[in-house]
């Protein structure tokens, strides 16, 4: 096996069987209020699936749920993308469980490719609601875009009445106050959402209305709206002030941002989009924000005149835009060039990412360059020019580079080493099987519990228990229990003792890492240093940098054990 099994977690399993249980990962989903009072709630959509999974003898590894609106970017599912990333890494992982094909991907485009991805690695897709099908006949084909297109036409549908809606809520004044209706989401800084009763719908529910005011939140003597005031009319428009210096006026004068303490650069330039700013001068803005993170033109924005208190006028507004359109083309002038050779590049930074953090504040230490040089710097320090941290150290990124290279590679030099290497590995397998031999215990004495307390139950009712709602709700829940229980046990049964590393193979890795140290691309050190590395910490009171490194570089040798839905072990440092 080579080293680049290791690092992206895939570790060969020689031999390794599942004695013909079928493992599947389950997925859930709930999209609207609607489809929870048509017994489509997520509860409901595990009972079905783990009842048929009762039926044909499959063993439901773990469930993944979330609610996610199909009015929404589908993509935008980070448990979705969880299951399928694990589906694919696990070899012992056949097919995923959903209630209905509609639950996994509505995307005509992206859902046949995601599909397609988990076919290749051996995992499909089976929808407990609908008819069963093998997508590689002729038929099974057919039948699988059929119901892409069923289900494509309806979140299209969705989509279309959902903006509409939204569309027209927009526009929509309030009968008492005068202003309009809002779709949702968090109001810019200075304004403030508050909901009113319009009456009740035809089920008797209250029908709730969003609408924005000024916030009148007392904060360093000024309401927020009057901040907000301050720094457009007075500081950007009146002396033009760059981002900079409004950024250290608002933490001088402890001013909050909107989402953390302190004030960075992008929480400024965010106030200052055009679609921003005419919401602080009274207009709704709506469908400025398209699928990807990316922006629609302004002739696509819905914009209403008089949707809220204003806080600035529309005059001042299309002045602040232009001294931000000539302070941006200022700055690109400077830079041009410049900064296009080094984004062409490539990260050069090994440690970036969360690898390497500031001891004080907890910050991930940041790419800086000075006089030409590299350097790394704690990230408070970059954007809110070292509020919340205190005095910034920068440290040499060639220097610090090195240090873990050279740490890396003097631990596991020589062949007494690799031996104890090896051995650590072995170790830690075994120490994983303990883990299930003893996780099996603990099933087997949770069911001998669960099977008294369902005894007990029938034996109230043979006496005369009254409440027999509760007894049979109380009956159904220890039933599933113990179903799950069961599935549990027979999962862990499954599971062999996994192949040990020899010295031969461990070897071969000491090989593979020198290689890569020496000639491999900054990925592939990259990817090797978060092996072999916990934690880097710079201590700038001490001036010291402390490395973690794991015993072994062993991150994933619980994938060699069959999984009984356990979190992956960690090495200690």
């Amino acid at each position: 096996m080579r080293l680049a099994d290791i690092l992206s977690g895939r570790i060969a399993s020689d031999g390794h069987e599942t004695g013909g249980v079928r493992q599947f990962l389950a997925y859930a989903r709930a999209s609207t209020d609607d489809q929870e009072r048509a017994g489509l709630s997520i509860p409901a959509q595990i009972r079905e699936m783990q009842q048929y999974a009762r039926n044909k003898g499959i063993v439901i590894v773990e469930v993944y749920q979330e609610a996610e609106s199909a009015f929404s970017d589908e993509s935008r599912r980070p448990e979705f993308w969880r299951m399928v990333e694990r589906a694919k890494r696990d070899p012992q992982i056949t097919g995923i469980l959903v209630h209905d094909f509609s639950r996994f991907f509505r995307d005509p485009y992206a859902g046949p490719m995601v599909k397609g991805e988990l076919l290749a690695h051996g995992v499909r897709v089976v929808s407990v609601t609908e008819p069963e099908y093998d997508p590689r006949t002729i038929a099974g084909l057919a039948i699988e875009k059929m119901t892409e297109f069923k289900n494509a036409s309806y979140s299209l549908d969705v989509a279309f009445h959902t903006r509409k809606g939204m569309k027209e809520n927009l526009a929509r004044r309030d009968a008492e106050i005068g202003y309009c209706y809002k779709n949702g989401g968090a109001p810019p800084w200075g304004f403030k959402a508050y909901k009113v009763q319009r009456g009740v719908d035809r089920k008797g529910a209250a029908i709730m209305k969003t609408l924005w005011e000024k916030d009148e939140t007392v904060v360093a003597g000024r309401p927020v709206w009057e901040w907000v005031q301050h720094v457009l009319v007075e500081l950007r428009l009146g002396q033009q002030a760059s981002l900079d210096v409004i950024r250290d006026f608002l933490n001088e004068h402890d001013i909050p941002s909107p989402r953390k303490r302190y004030w960075s650069i992008s929480s400024l330039h965010a106030l200052l989009q055009p679609s921003a700013l005419l919401q602080y001068a009274g207009y709704g803005v709506w469908n400025v924000h398209a699928p990807r993170g990316r922006h629609r033109p302004p002739s696509e924005w819905e914009i209403v005149e008089n949707a809220h208190p204003a806080i600035i006028t529309l005059e001042q507004a299309s002045t602040i835009m232009a001294v931000s359109e000539r302070q941006s083309r200022l700055g690109r002038d400077k830079s041009k060039g410049r900064m296009a050779a080094v984004r062409t590049q490539g990260s050069r930074f090994l440690l970036s990412g969360g690898l390497f953090v500031c001891a004080r504040c907890g910050s991930n230490m940041t790419s800086h360059q000075n006089a030409g040089r590299d350097y790394y710097l704690c990230g408070s320090a970059v954007y809110r020019r070292g509020l919340g941290c205190g005095r910034g150290y920068q440290v040499s990124k060639e220097a610090v580079e090195q240090a873990v290279l050279d740490l890396i590679r003097k631990r596991y030099a020589s062949i007494e080493d690799v031996r104890q290497w090896a051995e650590e590995f072995n170790k830690q397998l075994r120490a994983l099987c303990q883990e299930y031999a003893a996780a099996e215990l603990e099933i087997e004495r949770s069911l001998r519990e669960n099977e008294e307390f369902i005894q007990n139950i029938r034996n109230a009712i043979k006496r005369g228990l009254n409440d027999m709602e509760w007894a049979n709700a109380e009956l159904a829940r220890l039933a599933a229990r113990q179903a799950e229980l069961q599935a549990r046990r027979q999962q862990l049964a499954a599971a062999k003792a996994p192949p040990e590393l020899d010295l031969r193979r461990a070897l071969e890795y000491q090989q593979e890492i020198l290689r890569i140290m020496s000639e491999g691309t900054n990925d592939e050190r990259r990817a090797l240093v978060r092996v072999f590395v916990g934690k880097i910490e710079l201590d700038p009171d001490a001036e010291d940098i402390r490395i973690g490194l794991y015993r072994c570089p062993v991150k994933y040798a619980n994938q060699l054990v069959a999984g009984a839905g356990f979190e992956p072990a960690t090495s200690g440092l």
